[in-house]
């Protein structure tokens, strides 16, 4: 008990945003060292199909370029809201809603339903809308807006240092369509549109600004983690199978 009790003085106290707005400023100022290693899109090239692999047999791995020497195409948008739909409509969806929700419910984290089964059930759905809703911003509708390449770019090699730094400034750098690095607009945004559409479900005394704002930097900390899933995590081979063939 003692130690849900530090994780949620944690999560409701400033040092959320502080990271939130650290992290964004840090790899800001990183975002210009090369990175040796990692793919790179090469707007020459003509599109050809997604690959749907997996992340640690869990988590889809459509959106992550695994190879670090791989040069790719530039994702059309119809494979924007291909992966999209894959996030969505995936095994994986449900298990981290059920995650997230139990971790929420037992250090009474907002958004605050209250305890029972019925209230985790709320907290399940309003997880899961917001995997949902993020995706939807994050990987299709925003990356298609302005142009921007949603995956993750593995650096795959190197010391452990310069992974975990390419793995945490990936949530605030990313590819445009024509292969050159900028912000990730389309991603940040995403997590604020998401975060702000989720308080349409979330309980009124959950709808402040601070809590709407932790919830940002939750956001923010989860992508980050899952970067790191995706960084050094164990890949299974790709399926025979493409998503442009189904």
């Amino acid at each position: 008990m003692r130690q849900l009790s530090g994780l949620r003085t944690l999560l409701t106290s400033q040092r959320a945003g502080r990271f939130f707005i650290s992290a964004i400023v840090g790899a800001a100022l990183f975002s210009g060292l090369p990175a040796r290693g990692q793919g790179r899109i090469d707007p020459a090239l003509e599109p050809v199909p997604l690959t749907y692999t997996r992340t640690l047999f869990i988590f889809p791995g459509v959106n992550t370029v695994k190879d670090p020497d791989a040069v790719v195409p530039p994702l059309t948008r119809t494979q924007k809201y291909q992966m999209f739909w894959r996030r969505t409509f995936d095994r994986s969806l449900p298990l981290e809603a059920l995650f997230f929700a139990g971790v929420s419910q037992s250090i009474n984290y907002s958004p605050r339903y209250g305890q029972g089964w019925g209230p985790f059930a709320e907290r399940f759905g309003s997880f899961s809308g917001s995997i949902a809703t993020t995706s939807f911003f994050s990987d299709a509708f925003l990356p298609s807006l302005l142009h921007q390449d949603p995956r993750y770019f593995r650096k795959g090699r190197g010391s452990f240092g310069s992974r975990l730094l390419n793995s945490l400034k990936s949530t605030v750098i990313t590819y445009n369509d024509s292969g050159t690095k900028t912000f990730n607009t389309s991603g940040l945004l995403g997590f604020g549109m998401s975060t702000a559409l989720s308080n349409a479900w979330a309980p009124r005394r959950s709808i402040t600004f601070s809590d709407t704002m932790q919830r940002l930097a939750v956001k923010f900390v989860i992508s980050s983690t899952l970067n790191l899933f995706r960084e050094f995590g164990t890949y299974t081979p790709p399926r025979q199978e493409t998503l442009d063939s189904r």
